[in-house]
């Protein structure tokens, strides 16, 4: 990985984070010193590539030449299960969307939050379904519970909705299987 990609990585994050360069840079470097390894011009030592993933919240590793390239590599086959999950979504089979997923739920994953995203829809999609048993809805909808505020796309919403299929499912209680 040359200056020019890694400096791209950490003007990406930053601007990301909705940041400015005085922001990143607090008393560490110059804002001056972080434009130019924005920039490419300038190679960072590997402190100041500590510093700067600590500050924008990525992994050193997507910053490291050889760490970067082992990542990916170990990852890049995850993505046929996230794009295989997404289209048992897509094709309504919720409850196989969420199994084919579920193996990406590590944080260390390379597609963990597009993955959690995917598993909390699938989990309350197939809790909703008609004709689920009211204690398979309530287990699925506790998945989607969990999931809901994991990763980069949290959402609050799936949170109540899992909440209210779980209550709803205790209420039913056997009524239903």
């Amino acid at each position: 990985m040359d200056r020019s990609e890694i400096g791209h990585i950490i003007k990406e994050a930053r601007l990301a984070k909705k940041m400015t360069q005085s922001q990143v840079v607090g008393d560490f470097i110059t804002r001056n010193m972080l434009s130019q390894i924005e920039s490419g011009t300038a190679v960072p030592s590997i402190k100041t590539l500590e510093y700067l993933s600590k500050k924008l919240d990525i992994s050193i590793h997507l910053l490291t030449p050889e760490e970067r390239r082992l990542s990916i590599t170990e990852n890049e086959g995850d993505a046929v299960p996230l794009r295989k999950a997404k289209e048992l979504y897509r094709s309504g089979d919720y409850r196989t969307a969420a199994a084919t997923v579920k193996k990406l739920l590590d944080p260390e994953n390379l597609f963990y939050d597009e993955a959690c995203a995917v598993y909390t829809m699938s989990c309350l999609a197939h809790a909703k379904e008609l004709g689920v048993p009211a204690s398979e809805a309530g287990a699925y909808a506790k998945e989607a519970m969990f999931y809901s505020d994991k990763g980069f796309y949290a959402c609050r919403e799936w949170k109540v909705e899992a909440c209210c299929i779980v209550e709803s499912s205790q209420n039913t209680g056997s009524d239903k299987d």
